[in-house]
């Protein structure tokens, strides 16, 4: 590799945060002032173990946020229109091998959310940054990968990943337009039962509140949208649990093991409830202790697993096959308490339209920025929200099936943000054990203190869930054009789930089509209702 590659644009990798004050750009390595200086005098040994913490000298963020505001927002990224729906994906595999499957979902994408924040940290070490996101971390992998021709097309991996993250982001914007809009009206229906507008209407009417959350461009002045979310959330889920878990059927009601003919739609649903993979890297970066964020992670992350397979189970046990994309469009529509939840979680999904929107203006500014002039960057950055803004309510209003398409943005971008893209990233950065070309060892171990080359358990436990990923895509992603298809071709606007004309659903629509499954000693037949 040319020496000046190895030159890196070390100021440009700042994207989520202002480097201010910061002009000069040296390794980060824990230990006194005193001590500091005294290691500047003398050349870098690879030899030397030094104890290396990249987070004691990040420079100082008057924008940082604090841990309890960053778990605000790493439950408040993943908490979304995804739980409601995970009940309709309990139903694609079984009231049984439905939550065992979810479960195994949330420790991989979980895991892969860690991988993803171990090579960042790896490479922010190695080039003397403080943080990076993820198409950044991609290409740096790309770059010291041993592949010499992926080394060439390193700024094509880090646009690649910019490309899903754009595609992913945006179509979770989309659905939350839909989302919102069928809620309220199924509330302002009960009132106004012969001149309530459609639900496009309703989404036109969001664009301008929507479009005033987007203005605001740092997550600390989000933090309190999140907080007053995650209470409404604990609210509406109290509020939902005490109604479903009244009368609830047996067990033996439900099919243990649905046919395996529905696995890709579980598939498509769950992978698109974990939806906070893209927000990861940001919310990490905005840490005043990013040293803290593994044990915010997995404390998070635990929480929300534990809701995903509890409302799943309970709410498919509750409605069976007559489930809705969202288990808040099955509540009774005439009782305030339950209008309330559907008001409250409207709020919720604003809420995350605005961290979930935070991803995809970052990477689009970052390449339009260099065309303004600095004294009318807030007025094109408002610009540039509002115009994505628009553009997210447009498609919520103009496809008639958008569920459809949300999908196909779960079983395609989703999976490989989430379940492909990190353990490719991992393996091409601590696969080799040598050194670079200015002398830093690649590899580099925090518990032992030296380098150290990929096990061959690890390296098949990377292509393991690369493997289910890549399986999940491919069966997802047939599954979504085929409904597509299907859906382009019929004029039918019935939806019983929809919250007003247009037939849009939240989720994926189905077949109506009567498949076997187990219901632990016998096999019986149950009908899967379409929503088309």
């Amino acid at each position: 590799m040319e020496k000046e590659k190895l030159n890196i644009q070390r100021q440009s990798y700042s994207t989520f945060s202002p480097m201010a004050g910061n002009e000069q750009k040296q390794p980060l390595l824990n230990g006194s002032e005193e001590n500091e200086n005294k290691r500047s005098e003398k050349p870098y040994n690879n030899n030397e173990q030094t104890e290396v913490d990249i987070m004691t000298q990040v420079p100082e963020n008057p924008h940082a946020t604090s841990d309890a505001a960053t778990m605000m927002h790493l439950l408040k990224g993943n908490i979304g229109t995804g739980l409601l729906s995970l009940p309709l994906a309990i139903q694609h595999a079984g009231i049984i091998f439905g939550p065992v499957l979810l479960l195994l979902m949330a420790i991989i994408c979980v895991h892969c959310m860690r991988l993803l924040v171990k090579c960042s940290k790896h490479f922010c070490r190695q080039e003397g940054v403080p943080f990076m996101d993820y198409s950044t971390v991609m290409k740096m992998a790309a770059r010291h990968s041993p592949i010499v021709k992926l080394q060439q097309h390193e700024n094509a991996a880090g646009t690649l990943v910019n490309i899903f993250l754009m595609i992913t982001q945006l179509g979770f914007c989309c659905v939350y337009f839909v989302f919102m809009a069928q809620n309220i009206r199924q509330v302002v229906i009960q009132y106004f039962p012969n001149s309530t507008p459609g639900d496009r209407i309703f989404m036109a009417m969001l664009f301008v509140p929507i479009a005033l959350l987007s203005f605001i461009r740092h997550l600390k002045i989000l933090a309190w949208f999140s907080f007053l979310a995650n209470i409404a959330t604990l609210v509406s889920l109290a509020i939902i649990l005490r109604y479903v878990v009244e009368d609830l059927p047996a067990f033996n009601t439900r099919p243990y093991i649905a046919n395996a003919s529905t696995i890709p739609m579980f598939f498509g649903t769950a992978i698109y409830a974990f939806e906070g993979i893209g927000v990861i890297l940001p919310i990490e970066n905005e840490m005043r202790n990013p040293s803290h964020f593994p044990g915010i992670l997995y404390s998070g992350m635990s929480v929300v697993s534990f809701l995903y397979i509890s409302l799943g189970i309970i709410g498919y046990l509750k409605y069976g096959d007559t489930i809705c994309g969202s288990i808040t469009l099955n509540l009774p529509g005439a009782d305030p308490l339950y209008q309330s939840v559907k008001i409250m979680f409207s709020f919720v999904i604003g809420a995350t339209y605005a961290i979930q929107f935070y991803v995809p203006m970052q990477i689009v500014w970052r390449y339009l920025k260099r065309t303004y002039r600095p004294s009318k960057e807030l007025c094109w950055q408002l610009v540039l929200r509002t115009t994505f803004v628009f553009l997210t309510c447009l498609l919520a209003i103009a496809i008639p099936n958008l569920g459809d398409y949300i999908a196909l943005i779960g079983a395609f971008s989703s999976s490989f943000l989430a379940l492909i893209f990190p353990p490719i990233i991992h393996i091409l950065t601590f696969y080799s054990p040598a050194s670079n070309e200015i002398g830093e060892p690649l590899i580099y171990d925090e518990n032992n203190k030296r380098s150290k080359k990929m096990s061959k358990l690890t390296m098949i436990k990377d292509l393991v869930i690369m493997i289910i990923g890549l399986v999940g895509f491919l069966a997802g992603t047939i599954v979504a054009i085929q409904n597509i298809i299907k859906d382009l071709g019929t004029d039918d606007d019935s939806d019983k789930c929809s919250g007003g004309a247009g037939g849009i659903t939240t989720t994926a629509p189905y077949y109506n089509v009567t498949t076997p499954a187990w219901h632990g000693n016998q096999t019986t037949s149950f009908s899967t209702p379409g929503f088309v």
